[in-house]
C-alpha cells in the first residue's frame, strides 16, 4: 500500500492526473486514510471537476466526520460550487467540538463572505486577528472582504500588513494591484509592479493581476500576451481563459475568442462564466442555435441576479425574432434583477432631499453613460448637448465608461458639470448623483456593456428616463419613461407597449451630425451596380444573409460589398464568405472590406456602393445615418420592436419613406427597382445629402427643444405646477 501511495503522490506532483486518480481510488477502497481522500478531492478540483469533487467530499465526511483537514478542503470546494450551506453546517459542528480553533473560524469567515454576509465575515476575521495578529491568511481574507464591501482604505491596509509580515507573499501584492485597478489608481498599481522582484513578477497570481490591469487600462495587446502565457501553464484557472477571450474581443476579434473559450471549457467544464461568455461569443457569430443549446444545457437563463447575467441575456435577445413570448421573458428577467438590486440598497435616495422650486433656477438634467466616446451613443448625443438651452437647462455628464477619446472631450466641453463614477459601486454612485439634486436623470445604455442601470434602481433622481443606447424597453420600475418616436413605438408587442410611458419625440428621436468636413459624395468608376452593408458582422444573422441573397438573386447584375471592423481577422472573413456561399451567393459577387483607420477614410468607402441594405432583425442606426450623409440611400424593413425600426425611423424623418419596406417581398422589390436605375453618381448623391441636411435628422436644435419640453412637462407633472 505504501508503494501505491508513493506512486500516487509522485504522479500527482508530476501532473499525471489519470494515473494519480486511479491510484487514489484504489487506496480509498483498501485503506482508511483521510489524507488520500483530501488529495483526490484536490486533484478533481484542479481539473475543474467541481461537482464531482463536491460530492466526493460529502461521501468522505460521512466516513471521516471529524477530520479537520478533510473538512477544510471540502469547504474550499463547496464555496466554489456555491454549497455554502453545507460548509456552514459542517463548520458549525466542528466548532462545537473545538471552539475558537483558528483554521475552522477562518474557513467559517470565508464561507460567510461566500454567502454575501460581509459584515459577519469581517467580525470573524477581526476576532481571529485579535488572538493571532501574525496570521497572514486572516489578514488576506479580511482585506478581500473589506474590498468587496467598498472599504478600500481598510482593504489596502490589510494587504500592506501582510506584506509587512511576509514581504514575499504574492497574494497580497496581487490583491493590492487588483485593488488599485478597481479604484482607478493605475499609477499606484504600476509603481507597485516596478517595486516587485523578478520572482514575484513571475508568480502566476501577480502576472494575472498585471494582465487584468492592462485590460482595464485598455492595453488589450499587452493583456492578451500575458494571458496567453498564463493559460498555457494554468489551464484550470477559468478566469484566465475568460479574460484572454475578453482581451481579443477588445481587439475586435470574433472567431479567436470563441476558440479560446472552448479550449478553456475543456479544462473547466463546469465554470458558469465560461459558458456564459461562450454563449455570447456564439451569438456574436450569429450561431443562435449553438447559443441556445449552451443556454439550455447549462440553464444560463435561470436565477439571473448578477449584472453580467442579466445584461448578457437582455442584449443577446435583441438579435432574434422579437416575439411576445420573448418580450415577456425579458420583462421577468429585468424585474427579478431589479428586485435583487433593491434588496442590496437603502430605498429611494432622492426623497432624502426636498425638490427645489424651479422659479429661481434652471432645470437640472443628468446624462449617464459608459459610451461618452467615439461610439454611436456619444455621436448621437453630441447634437443634443450642442443645442441645449443653457438659459433654462443645467447639464451634467455622468460617465461610467473606460474609453476616452476626442469625442469624449467634445461631450465634456458641452456639459457644464462632469462626474466620473466608473470606480464607484452602484450604491456609492447613486448617493453621489442624489446629492446633485437633479430633476431628471437620463440613462443612455440600457442593458449594454459597461452600463450602470444598477445605479437607477436606488432612485437617485425623481424622474428617471431611458433613451438612445438600448433599442428596447428595460422594463424596470425605476424607469419612469422611454424616449422614442412614433415610428419606433409603432411595432411594439403588447408587453413592450406597456413597459414604460412612451415619450414620443416629434421629428424623430435621433439626430446625426457627422461633424467636420465630409468627403465628397462621389462614386468610384462603376463596373456594376453594388449593394452594401457596413454594419458589424454580428448583425449578419441567417435571416439577413438569406434576405441579402434573395436581393442578389433578384438583381443578377449587382454585386455586394460588406465592411465590418471584425474583418481584420482572416478567420472571420472566411467564415462570412462560407455562410454567404452556403446561402447561394456566387463568391465572385461578394467583396469584404476590413477595418480602416480614421472616420474620413471609413466614410470615403461609401463610394464603393450605390445602395445600402439594412440587416434584420437588428437594424442599423449609425451606419444608416452615415450612408445617408454620404448620399447613399438605405433599404430597410420596418420590423418588429424598436430594434427592428431604427433605420425606418431615420429614413422616415429624412423624407425617404420610399426606401422603407413593410415586408421582405417589398424589400426585394425596392432593391430590384433601384438596381435597374443603375449606379448612383455624384449628382444623385449630392442631392440626397442636401435633402438630409434640410431634414429633421440633421436638426439638433429641434431635438434638444423637444427633449427639453418633455423634461419640463414631467417635472411639472411631478410637482403639480
Amino acid at each position: 500500500m505504501d508503494d501505491i501511495k508513493t506512486r500516487a503522490l509522485e504522479a500527482h506532483s508530476e501532473g499525471r492526473s489519470l494515473e494519480a486518480e486511479q491510484s487514489y481510488r484504489l487506496l480509498l477502497n483498501k485503506s482508511d486514510d483521510p489524507d488520500i481522500a483530501a488529495n483526490l478531492g484536490a486533484l478533481l478540483r484542479s481539473q475543474g471537476r467541481l461537482k464531482e469533487a463536491g460530492e466526493h467530499y460529502h461521501q468522505c465526511l460521512k466516513r471521516w466526520p471529524n477530520q479537520r483537514n478533510l473538512l477544510l478542503n471540502a469547504c474550499n470546494c463547496w464555496r466554489d460550487t456555491g454549497e455554502t450551506d453545507s460548509a456552514l453546517h459542517w463548520l458549525q459542528k466542528a466548532l462545537a467540538l473545538q471552539p475558537g480553533e483558528a483554521d475552522l473560524l477562518e474557513s467559517l469567515a470565508e464561507t460567510q463572505a461566500g454567502r454575501g454576509d460581509n459584515q459577519e465575515a469581517i467580525r470573524l476575521f477581526e476576532t481571529i486577528l485579535r488572538d493571532h495578529p501574525q496570521r497572514v491568511n486572516s489578514w488576506l481574507g479580511l482585506g478581500l472582504v473589506q474590498g468587496r464591501s467598498g472599504h478600500f482604505s481598510a482593504s489596502s491596509a490589510c494587504f500592506r500588513k501582510v506584506l509587512a509580515l511576509e514581504p514575499r507573499e504574492h497574494r497580497a501584492a496581487a490583491n493590492l494591484i487588483t485593488l488599485f485597478k478597481q479604484t482607478g489608481d493605475f499609477d499606484s498599481a504600476n509603481q507597485l509592479i516596478q517595486e516587485l522582484n523578478r520572482e514575484q513578477t513571475n508568480n502566476p497570481d501577480i502576472r494575472k493581476a498585471i494582465a487584468d490591469l492592462r485590460l482595464a487600462e485598455g492595453d488589450n495587446v499587452g493583456a492578451s500576451h500575458l494571458l496567453a502565457k498564463l493559460a498555457s501553464s494554468h489551464q484550470s484557472r477559468a478566469e484566465i481563459w475568460l479574460n484572454w477571450a475578453a482581451s481579443l474581443k477588445g481587439l475586435k476579434f470574433s472567431v479567436a475568442p470563441t476558440q479560446i473559450l472552448k479550449r478553456g471549457l475543456q479544462f473547466n467544464p463546469e465554470d458558469h462564466n465560461l459558458w456564459l461568455a461562450l454563449e455570447q461569443a456564439l451569438c456574436e457569430l450569429c450561431d443562435f442555435e449553438g447559443a441556445e443549446r449552451v443556454c439550455a444545457l447549462h440553464k444560463l437563463d435561470k436565477n439571473l441576479e448578477s449584472n453580467e447575467q442579466i445584461f448578457n441575456r437582455q442584449f443577446l435577445s435583441l438579435s432574434v425574432q422579437q416575439t411576445e413570448e420573448l418580450c415577456q421573458k425579458r420583462k421577468q428577467w429585468a424585474l427579478h434583477w431589479e428586485g435583487c438590486q433593491q434588496r442590496m440598497g437603502h430605498g429611494p435616495l432622492w426623497p432624502d432631499l426636498l425638490l427645489e422650486p424651479l422659479a429661481s433656477r434652471r432645470l437640472r438634467i443628468g446624462y449617464l453613460s459608459a459610451d461618452f466616446c467615439n461610439h454611436p451613443v456619444g455621436r448621437f448625443l453630441l447634437p443634443v448637448l450642442e443645442h441645449h438651452d443653457r438659459q433654462s437647462m443645467e447639464v451634467w455628464g455622468i460617465s461610467c465608461g473606460p474609453h476616452r477619446d476626442w469625442i469624449s472631450e467634445h461631450i465634456q466641453n458641452r456639459c457644464e458639470h462632469w462626474i466620473d463614477c466608473r470606480f464607484h459601486s452602484d450604491a456609492q454612485a447613486a448617493r453621489l448623483i442624489a446629492d446633485l439634486r437633479l430633476d431628471v436623470l437620463v440613462e443612455l445604455g440600457g442593458f449594454t456593456s459597461g452600463s450602470r442601470l444598477g445605479i437607477l434602481t436606488h432612485r437617485p433622481a425623481p424622474i428617471q428616463l431611458s433613451y438612445l443606447g438600448f433599442p428596447a424597453p428595460v422594463y424596470l420600475n425605476c424607469i419612469d419613461g422611454w424616449l422614442g418616436d412614433e415610428v419606433l413605438f409603432g411595432g411594439l408587442s403588447p408587453t413592450d407597449h406597456e413597459a414604460h410611458e412612451q415619450l414620443a419625440i416629434d421629428g424623430g428621436y435621433m439626430v446625426f451630425d457627422p461633424g467636420g468636413r465630409l468627403p465628397s459624395p462621389v462614386r468610384d468608376a462603376p463596373d456594376r451596380f453594388c449593394f452594401g452593408s457596413f454594419n458589424h458582422a454580428r448583425k449578419l444573422s441567417d435571416a439577413t444573409i438569406g434576405l441579402f441573397c434573395d436581393v442578389m438573386q433578384a438583381c443578377p447584375d449587382a454585386d455586394l460589398v460588406l465592411k465590418s471592423i471584425s474583418f481584420h481577422e482572416q478567420a472571420e472573413q472566411d467564415r462570412i464568405r462560407t455562410r454567404f456561399e452556403k446561402a447561394g451567393l456566387d463568391p465572385k459577387r461578394l467583396r469584404l472590406l476590413g477595418w480602416i483607420e480614421g472616420g474620413i477614410h471609413h466614410l470615403q468607402l461609401y463610394r464603393t456602393m450605390d445602395v445600402a441594405l439594412d440587416p434584420i432583425p437588428y437594424g442599423g442606426a449609425t451606419t444608416t445615418a452615415e450612408a445617408l450623409w454620404m448620399g447613399v440611400p438605405v433599404i430597410a424593413l420596418q420590423g418588429e420592436g424598436m430594434v427592428g425600426r431604427l433605420s425606418a425611423s431615420l429614413l422616415h424623418h429624412a423624407g425617404l419613406e420610399t426606401y422603407v419596406a413593410s415586408n421582405e417581398a417589398d424589400y426585394i422589390m425596392i432593391a430590384k427597382k433601384v438596381s435597374e436605375q443603375g449606379p448612383r453618381m455624384a449628382v444623385d448623391r449630392s442631392e440626397l445629402r442636401q435633402q438630409v441636411e434640410q431634414s429633421a435628422v440633421a436638426d439638433g436644435r429641434r431635438l434638444s427643444r423637444e427633449l427639453e419640453g418633455i423634461y419640463r412637462g414631467l417635472r411639472s407633472r411631478l410637482t403639480g405646477s
